[in-house]
């Protein structure tokens, strides 16, 4: 019986597969395909679903991609799965995110005290919601605009908390194995 990781080896790449799979490096802007995206390639119907995902809530709209990559560490950490929090911790020292940040965002789910109030605050609402969507209110939505967050925004911030906890579902269902090319560009690699 093969095992899941086995079947990153085992990928009958169609080249409809490896159009979907230039979209994914272009999109994330990396010079692989991560594991992720190369276990999903043994369901090309599924696929298509899940790297819209990515493409529309991750890498387009108008949060920075920093704070993006932070909301997936955080959530990630939180949910303690390990793929996801160390492919999001090497995206997200590339969009500029330091040791610093991403130390905090493992071990406390959250940014220092003393750094930005209003990053700070989308991802510890990013992180509540994730465990418990339920707990959103109208303070949560007054406190984000009165740091400048737009509703268009603070709806991203939402769909940032919801892809976390889907991707985080998705690489913990199939043991996804870290890839070495993310593993090379992780800060403190020897924590993971």
């Amino acid at each position: 019986m093969k095992t899941i990781s086995s079947l990153l080896n085992d990928i009958e790449i169609t080249p409809e597969l490896q159009n979907t799979f230039d979209s994914i490096k272009k999109e994330l802007n990396a010079p692989f395909v991560p594991n992720f995206f190369k276990v999903w390639g043994n369901a090309p119907t599924a696929l298509k679903g899940i790297f819209p995902v990515m493409q529309y809530i991750l890498t387009s709209g108008e949060l920075d991609r920093k704070l993006k990559e932070m909301i997936m560490i955080a959530i990630s950490s939180s949910q303690e799965c390990k793929y996801c929090e160390t492919a999001h911790q090497a995206f997200c020292s590339m969009a500029g995110g330091t040791p610093e940040e991403i130390e905090s965002l493992k071990s406390s789910n959250t940014l220092l005290e003393n750094s930005s109030p209003k990053e700070k605050a989308a991802i510890d609402f990013a992180v509540q919601i994730s465990k418990d969507p339920k707990s959103s209110n109208e303070e949560d939505f007054k406190t984000l605009q009165q740091l400048g967050y737009t509703i268009s925004q603070i709806m991203e911030i939402i769909a940032m908390s919801g892809m976390g906890v889907f991707y985080n579902h998705l690489a913990d269902a199939t043991k996804i194995n870290l890839d070495r090319e993310l593993l090379a560009t992780t800060p403190n690699r020897n924590k993971i």
